[in-house]
């Protein structure tokens, strides 16, 4: 009769996890739409934007990281040639916040300089918003622990982005006209966007700025938490500097790191992308 019990409490918690650790069709699409929107309204405009579409590729690597279950950038991001950003709360996941709390940074940004605001991060938003990065792919996974944070029962997401953005003494885009600069492969301009004649069977894949220059912009993580699980003080996670947001949430953004390669599967997935 015990080992039923157990059972079944096992069972639920293996549904329970299943159900708020994967994004749905509706999430998936959230995401895409949320970028696309920031993206197309981008101020200063940008005189070439690329609208954004979704990567099963990057959605396995997503998911394979997300089930580390680790409060840190995935080490080979520069192996694999993608961009990262990270958001992890406890309570009912929430993707539109989580979007919102990465666009949010704008108000921090500085264009013109390229700089964001003292003890600001800003990183997640020219992730957003880079012009070259067209490809996204995201996972969550619920988490009992999470290595490197001390908080139980959290929702991880991880999104992935191609080619990666935030390269060092870049600008996010080039400012000017709404696709006043699209070049001769995305001809059409779709809501300030520069797309393909069809979108989803691009003839050739639009090169990056630089996908070598090293990326600089300071990653840090965005956290939701309950109101009684924020922490009193500022939290240092992993060396990476954390900081409580205007919702007590934390972000941690895209970044670079030289390692030995581990996720050999994951390279081959990625093949997709330039397919």
């Amino acid at each position: 009769m015990y080992w039923n019990v157990a059972l079944r409490s096992v069972g639920l918690w293996v549904i329970l996890s299943l159900a708020t650790g994967h994004l749905t069709e509706q999430e998936k699409s959230t995401i895409v739409d949320m970028h696309n929107e920031v993206r197309s309204k981008v101020q200063p405009s940008a005189a070439f934007m690329q609208k954004v579409v979704w990567s099963e590729a990057l959605r396995v690597v997503a998911e394979a990281y997300a089930a580390k279950c680790i409060w840190d950038h995935n080490p080979e991001l520069e192996e694999l040639t993608i961009g990262e950003n990270l958001f992890v709360g406890t309570g009912p996941f929430n993707v539109t916040k989580a979007m919102l709390g990465w666009f949010e940074e704008h108000v921090d940004y500085n264009y013109e300089s390229n700089n964001c605001s003292e003890d600001k991060m800003c990183g997640h938003y020219t992730q957003m918003v880079w012009a070259n990065s067209f490809k996204i792919g995201c996972a969550t996974h619920l988490c009992d622990k999470l290595e490197y944070l001390d908080f139980e029962k959290v929702t991880l997401l991880v999104c992935n982005y191609f080619p990666p953005g935030n390269a060092e003494g870049q600008k996010p885009y080039e400012s000017g006209d709404p696709c006043s600069k699209c070049p001769d492969e995305q001809p059409v301009c779709d809501n300030n966007m520069c797309v393909v004649e069809n979108l989803f069977r691009p003839s050739e894949e639009p090169e990056s700025e630089d996908t070598d220059a090293p990326t600089v912009l300071p990653g840090r993580p965005l956290m939701t938490t309950e109101p009684d699980a924020v922490p009193k003080e500022p939290t240092q996670v992993h060396v990476i500097p954390v900081e409580i947001g205007r919702e007590g949430e934390f972000n941690h953004g895209y970044k670079m790191e030289s390692v030995s390669a581990l996720l050999v599967m994951s390279v081959l997935l990625l093949a997709a992308l330039v397919l």
